[in-house]
């Protein structure tokens, strides 16, 4: 594999799943440089919802894809699970300065900040003032399951110096191909085999997220032609799966539009991605039951990898790394 890690530009973006870990690197931090790119696919129940279940299984897989892919001591950049981030709007106090943000959200824990764990780690940003209150878009994570990853990343011998979300990196890529806008908002699902992620964006910011996490038994995907997933189960349950995927997505769009937005805002389009095998069933079924604006990643022609790579081509895009 040619490597070109001595330019600080470079990215070495990896985003891991329940069932797949993949790979991009690119010279200069952008989608026409991306030189390397991988995948692999994990044995079932190595990571359950984002959180990692068996360590050690784990690090053993982890060093042999940095071995495959040439990686190790380089500096990587990293999606934290889908699942496992909460994107809360929280409002401070005006005179608070910048840097002293962060300690307040500590301070506002389990009382105006309501969060379903303990011990979060938090990330922020601002996006203004109304009625003397700082706007603040919070960022909210297990702080063990971050200590998960990079512990296990620094045993296998690189060096993570971002982390991003995956919707983040994802909506990223589809402003790369000018396909966002900052009239209304933007409703972004991604589609993968393991479970559905939709986040609401406003003037590209994400302002909801929510995940929705297959019933379908993870089992009956296997890996076959050509290194891609197949399904080995009951047809009706794939096809059942993925109405009820469909329902569920316009559940949490009826109820945004309805019970946050109250008219005060319309979504516009609905940005499609995803590494689901049956995305054309998905994209059939998406056309038949929403009327908004519909872009599907896997239409547009700029991309340079297969569509199931979109947040890992997002997350090269990212340049706020350590």
């Amino acid at each position: 594999m040619i490597k070109w890690t001595s330019s600080k530009s470079a990215r070495h973006a990896i985003v891991i799943k329940d069932h797949v870990m993949r790979y991009v690197g690119s010279k200069k931090g952008d989608v026409s440089t991306v030189y390397a790119h991988g995948e692999r696919y994990l044995p079932a129940e190595v990571i359950r919802e984002g959180q990692v279940v068996e360590r050690e299984t784990f690090v053993t897989f982890l060093e042999e894809c940095i071995e495959e892919w040439d990686i190790k001591r380089q500096d990587i950049q990293f999606c934290v699970p889908d699942g496992q981030v909460i994107v809360r709007m929280h409002q401070v106090d005006g005179a608070i300065p910048h840097e002293e943000i962060k300690g307040k959200l500590y301070f506002d824990l389990g009382d105006s900040l309501l969060l379903p764990f303990d011990e979060p780690i938090f990330d922020f940003h601002e996006l203004g003032m109304k009625d003397g209150q700082k706007e603040v878009l919070v960022f909210a994570s297990k702080e063990k399951t971050i200590h998960d990853y990079v512990s296990v990343f620094e045993e296998v011998k690189v060096r993570p110096n971002a982390a991003d979300l995956t919707a983040l990196s994802a909506y990223r890529l589809f402003h790369e191909l000018d396909q966002t806008s900052t009239n209304g908002y933007t409703l972004l699902v991604q589609v993968d085999a393991t479970h559905t992620n939709v986040t609401f964006f406003n003037e590209h910011h994400p302002v909801f997220s929510r995940s929705i996490f297959s019933e379908l038994d993870q089992a009956n995907w296997q890996v076959k032609r050509q290194g891609m997933l197949e399904w080995s189960g009951d047809q009706d349950q794939l096809f059942n799966q993925i109405d009820d995927q469909t329902n569920e997505i316009e559940k949490v769009l009826n109820f945004y539009r309805f019970n946050v937005l109250k008219g005060t805002g319309t979504i516009e389009r609905m940005l499609i991605c995803g590494d689901h095998p049956y995305l054309e069933l998905v994209k059939k079924s998406f056309q038949n039951s929403f009327s908004l604006q519909l872009v599907f990643l896997d239409d547009l022609s700029d991309v340079p990898l297969p569509a199931r790579y979109y947040d890992v081509l997002g997350l090269i895009l990212k340049k706020e790394v350590r």
